[in-house]
């Protein structure tokens, strides 16, 4: 669903032209000499931002198994690495190379927005970066960042310190938070600034430039409090994560909040190449039937029986039922030696696949409202974390087609992990809330939290193979790297998936 905004603009013609052209030059092959090589940066925005939508909807779907939303279908015969977490430097390689992909668009529309003074693109560009930065960081630690984007000039670059990188991305939204205070300076002034308008595919459409700046500081705030909260755990992080509490706390902006998703749609439709990244792949083709991803992912027994234990309506929206009776939800777990057959299992529900021309969320209202009840029940932030937790819990109700009064009826319910007042844990009621909240769409978030802090207790896959019995805590650098920037991959010696932590896992 997600549709509480729409926005549409023909763009779709021109997107990823950019993106498949402009490879990360330590990562280039093929350069195409009769590629333009230069566009205005509110032009290049549109496809940069629709590129970040694609990248977080459809390059984690490993995480969907791993999280405990997803299994695979006992129709497909599926390799033992894909169960066991034995995976190698090829899995997950386009979150490396599309990721930095991205950045390079977006470091183009800062640079040249920077040249063209064209503070509001440029301070949406630092934004995003700060954005996919932050996902790179999460999922492999140290990365290159000072000099990875710098060109041909640095086809090698340095690796940086995982921390080093997370304390910069604050300083770089914050000069983008400084940017649009610089356009609303001029505005007021008389000056002309440019305003990408329906380019910006975010907050664009008919939202006038203030009111779209207002959304952009609020989605600004909402990432900074999201790294905020990954550095939770790490005693030696609090002196930082105080400092910069200070800082969001004396904002005249808040988060992100209620019909407030961070969404992209730059006019999908029931098209070939102009899907809804998400719906393209693991919903329906444009002749109506179902994708191959569509088929071989089903249900996971975890995630229904937390659904159906706590009478949570969510259920029929992110499952569909089996046997054409409505009510009849199965699945099994993520590893079973004994897959069943699509026939006997749930496939991926109407809240995920609505139309071809659904939102494309990067990030979410109820996310932005369980961030802020934790903070808040953590005394971060000011704000009644129960009065949070329940509107975190009523945006995912409204977001996947239910009503508030449903979400009211669920969280009166005197359930642990459901009712805020009858949870003897408040922390642990939130995040497995947020976990419940987030299937499908955003795996990465509950894998961070997991990471982080343990909740909920997703079982481990069941595959005999499975030797080492622990979700893994990173993913390993791609092949590439050894191959076009191997004495700096090499530097950051053995890596494991285990054991190789991030800086700010417990």
């Amino acid at each position: 669903m997600f549709n509480i905004k729409r926005i549409t603009v023909g763009v779709l013609a021109i997107l990823l032209t950019v993106t498949s052209s402009c490879k990360e030059d330590y990562l280039d092959i093929n350069n195409n000499p009769n590629q333009a090589t230069s566009a205005t940066p509110d032009l290049v925005l549109p496809s940069a931002l629709a590129s970040t939508a694609s990248y977080v909807q459809t390059r984690f779907p490993f995480l969907n198994l791993w999280m405990g939303y997803w299994n695979w279908s006992g129709n497909y015969s599926i390799g033992t690495s894909d169960k066991n977490y034995q995976f190698t430097n090829g899995f997950g390689a386009p979150i490396w190379d599309n990721g930095y992909l991205i950045l390079k668009n977006y470091n183009y529309i800062d640079t040249q927005g920077a040249t063209l003074n064209q503070p509001v693109v440029q301070g949406i560009a630092k934004i995003m970066k700060a954005y996919h930065f932050q996902i790179l960081v999460d999922t492999y630690g140290n990365i290159p960042y000072t000099e990875a984007l710098n060109g041909l000039t640095t086809a090698s670059p340095k690796y940086d310190d995982q921390v080093a990188i997370y304390e910069d991305l604050f300083k770089q939204v914050d000069a983008a938070l400084a940017l649009f205070d610089q356009a609303d300076a001029k505005s007021a002034q008389g000056e002309t600034v440019l305003d990408p308008g329906a380019n910006d595919i975010v907050f664009g459409g008919d939202v006038d430039l203030h009111e779209r700046l207002v959304l952009w500081r609020e989605f600004a705030n909402t990432l900074k409090l999201r790294m905020l909260l990954r550095q939770s755990e790490k005693p030696e992080r609090q002196a930082f994560v105080q400092a910069q509490l200070a800082i969001l706390n004396a904002s005249d902006y808040g988060y992100l909040g209620q019909g407030a998703n961070a969404a992209v749609n730059p006019g999908y439709t029931n098209s070939a190449n102009r899907q809804n990244p998400f719906y393209g792949n693991f919903g329906e083709t444009v002749t109506g039937t179902p994708t191959e991803l569509n088929n071989q992912y089903r249900g996971n027994k975890y995630a229904i029986d937390f659904y159906q234990q706590t009478n949570d309506p969510r259920l029929a929206r992110f499952y569909a039922p089996v046997g054409g009776t409505g009510t009849n939800f199965n699945a099994t777990y993520f590893g079973t030696i004994d897959p069943q057959v699509n026939s006997a299992v749930s496939a991926i529900g109407p809240a995920l696949v609505d139309s071809p021309d659904q939102d494309a969320v990067i990030l979410s209202s109820h996310e932005s409202l369980f961030l802020q009840a934790e903070a808040a029940q953590r005394g971060w932030i000011p704000g009644n974390a129960k009065t949070l937790y329940q509107q975190a819990i009523t945006e995912s109700f409204l977001n996947t087609g239910l009503t508030a009064a449903q979400a009211a009826t669920y969280y009166a319910q005197p359930v642990n992990n459901v009712s805020y007042d009858a949870s003897a844990n408040k922390l642990e009621a939130i995040i497995t809330q947020k976990w419940a909240s987030l299937n499908g769409f955003t795996p990465f978030e509950a894998w961070a939290d997991y990471r982080r802090l343990g909740y909920p207790n997703v079982p481990i896959s069941q595959d005999p193979s499975t030797t080492v019995r622990q979700i893994p805590v990173r993913l390993l650098y791609p092949t590439s790297e050894f191959n076009y920037n191997a004495t700096n991959a090499n530097a950051q010696g053995t890596v494991s998936q285990f054991t190789t932590k991030i800086f700010w896992v417990k």
